[in-house]
């Protein structure tokens, strides 16, 4: 799938002029003249990168507030200001507002290219980070403990937050978990030892629609259940 990047310029010509250069690097541009046009459009679908002018048309300030809006939508959305106002305290100003980089016009295609995929690098690595931080893994099992995902064999498995939250338990040792602190993972107050026991069975039964050799989840009577495959 094609990078999507929004161009908010209002000098037809200029924001032309970009846009083809870009597109024949395979990127897929979205055009805008003001902040009205583009915040409408932004309400819609977020772009994966925004090169923002300062001014546009009689707002002095429009491209601060299109950035500002970005960023309330997406912090970690890239944002280039490429603008004609070379002032100090507006690069200050438009940095501080989470812009990644602030160019005075004119600037070189090639370096504006080469800065583009630059933060594209940048922001992939920053989430493949973002998602090896959260995601836990151990043999064919897989979570991810912020979107609550869970794979088995490279297969979903579409767990409640309760199943998700006793599984999640039950891979955090090697040792069997008590039923008791399995109620707690659960988060759910007074939780009845049944009730962890009907939870278990429909996770076994999610996990072997996915692998009828299913039989990683250990009974261990009289206290708890345990996570080992065998």
């Amino acid at each position: 799938m094609k990078q999507i990047i929004a161009i908010v310029e209002d000098d037809a010509q200029q924001r032309r002029y970009y846009a083809d250069a870009l597109r024949a690097q395979d990127y897929e541009i979205r055009e805008y003249e003001d902040r009205r046009q583009a915040v409408e459009a932004f309400d819609r679908e977020l772009p994966d990168l925004a090169i923002l002018d300062i001014t546009l048309n009689a707002e002095v300030g429009g491209g601060y507030e299109v950035c500002r809006y970005l960023k309330q939508r997406d912090a970690s959305l890239p944002i280039i200001f490429l603008t004609s106002r070379g002032d100090e305290l507006d690069k200050i100003y438009g940095l501080q507002l989470g812009a990644w980089d602030y160019q005075t016009k004119p600037v070189s295609l090639d370096y504006l290219i080469v800065r583009i995929d630059s933060f594209f690098q940048i922001k992939q690595l920053t989430v493949n980070t973002a998602a090896n931080k959260n995601t836990k893994q151990t043999g064919e099992l897989k979570i991810n403990t912020k979107s609550m995902q869970c794979f088995w064999k490279d297969m979903e498995i579409n767990l409640t937050p309760t199943e998700f939250s006793i599984i999640a338990a039950l891979i955090e040792t090697e040792e069997a978990v008590s039923v008791d602190n399995l109620i707690k993972a659960t988060r759910q107050g007074v939780v009845e030892d049944n009730t962890i026991n009907t939870h278990i069975l429909h996770i076994r039964k999610k996990f072997k629609q996915a692998d009828k050799a299913f039989q990683c989840i250990k009974t261990r009577y009289g206290f708890g259940y345990q996570w080992l495959c065998e």
